[in-house]
């Protein structure tokens, strides 16, 4: 019987390590992705972006510390195709109404970001 209970606890330990690797694992692959994402991102929307007005709308995002700061900025929404989108504009000072230039990418919308060439425009 000894000898069992020494065997279950041995797979027990087995289990619980593979596990632990495997959400070690999981939250690298996470965080790496993140990374390559926002690089793939940036390389895309510096090659192949087109520019286009967009909006800034009321929806607040939030930063990191808010609930001290409560720093945030506005989001901004445009068209392509007759389909809209919307992204954070990452800029405080933007205010609602404002019209600037975004770039984005033709084959996926969703990567877009404020232009360096904008300039704010009140409505």
């Amino acid at each position: 019987m000894e000898k069992i209970i020494k065997m279950v606890n041995k797979w027990l330990g087995k289990i619980i390590e593979f596990r632990a690797i495997i959400l070690i694992s999981i939250i690298f692959i996470y965080f790496l992705t993140i990374g390559i994402k926002g690089k793939l991102k940036t390389y895309l929307l510096d090659h192949y972006a087109i520019e286009i007005p967009a909006r800034v709308i009321n929806e607040k995002n939030f930063w990191g510390n808010s609930p001290v700061s409560h720093t945030f900025s506005y989001s901004y929404e445009f068209s392509v195709d007759g389909k809209r989108f919307k992204a954070d504009s990452r800029n405080k000072t933007l205010k609602v109404g404002n019209h600037i230039t975004i770039e984005y990418l033709p084959a996926y919308p969703t990567f877009s970001r404020i232009s360096q060439n904008s300039q704010t425009h009140k409505k």
